[in-house]
């Protein structure tokens, strides 16, 4: 499948989102791919399953969602699409007129993704790839009517200039969803110190989020009105259900457990903000 691609601003030696944009571009991020294992024989789709289990189930809720899905429509951004699973996805949708798969990694777009496109029979035609820091998205202003964030605000380092961007790029009136899986109040610690581990090797940007920190970064990049839901897509089986229920109620299940999935959906607002992008 040949895919047109437009090349932005991408991080350079010294830039924290470096390592790992080397990582996938030098083929290392395939290597570790393929050493996953579980015998399917795209290897990344057993990295998803292995490491963000949700992305499939949650895409799936996300396209079976009437009234979700009467949102997406026009062109769309997925930003941080990484294997572009979600780009094959909504690239089928009717609604969906084009598809700007945005990622830092040239390489990895153009193999990876051009190779997973492929496997999800994406729509021939509607795909572009977008080689580009998510913070200087080389796109006009207002030019997409949809953006998807799925599992990767917290591979930015500046979460709050990303969503400006990506605000940017979005017209007034459009949506922008926000898929994120956020660590418990109680574990939050933990799971940082064990983030800032991974990422001294330089090969990965990990940073853990509880609920409510997504939902001061969402407030404060001021890109709309938004609403979270609940997805907890994995589910869970007999009493640990009822005792997540009982918990969500009493407005504990974020601070006592590892939280389900949430999906922000933003409405874009009339908030200006400054172009990253020159012509």
């Amino acid at each position: 499948m040949q895919i047109p691609i437009i090349r932005g601003k991408i991080p350079r030696p010294g830039d924290g989102e470096y390592g790992e944009m080397k990582h996938y571009a030098s083929g290392g991020a395939e290597i570790d791919a393929k050493q996953v294992g579980a015998g399917s024989a795209e290897p990344w789709i057993d990295v998803i399953k292995k490491y963000e289990p949700s992305a499939f189930p949650a895409t799936e809720r996300l396209l079976a969602d009437r009234e979700l899905v009467s949102l997406i429509r026009g062109t769309a951004i997925d930003v941080g699409a990484g294997t572009c699973f979600l780009t094959a996805k909504v690239s089928q949708l009717p609604s969906i007129d084009h598809v700007y798969a945005i990622d830092m990694s040239e390489e990895f777009l153009t193999s990876t993704g051009a190779r997973i496109l492929e496997h999800f029979n994406a729509a021939p035609g509607k795909v572009t790839f977008v080689a580009s820091d998510f913070n200087a998205i080389p796109l006009p202003d207002a030019s997409a009517d949809t953006a998807f964030i799925f599992a990767a605000i917290h591979h930015s380092l500046s979460p709050i200039k990303t969503l400006q961007e990506v605000g940017r790029v979005v017209k007034p009136g459009g949506t922008i969803f926000i898929l994120e899986n956020p660590v418990s109040v109680l574990k939050i610690r933990h799971v940082r110190r064990y983030f800032l581990s991974l990422s001294r090797t330089g090969n990965v940007t990990e940073i853990a989020y509880t609920r409510r920190e997504l939902e001061y970064v969402i407030d404060n990049a001021k890109i709309g009105d938004w609403e979270a839901r609940t997805w907890d897509v994995l589910g869970r089986p007999g009493p640990r259900r009822w005792i997540r229920r009982l918990l969500r109620a009493l407005a504990l299940e974020d601070i006592l457990l590892n939280p389900p999935n949430y999906l922000f959906v933003v409405r874009r607002g009339t908030h200006p903000f400054s172009t990253g992008f020159q012509q």
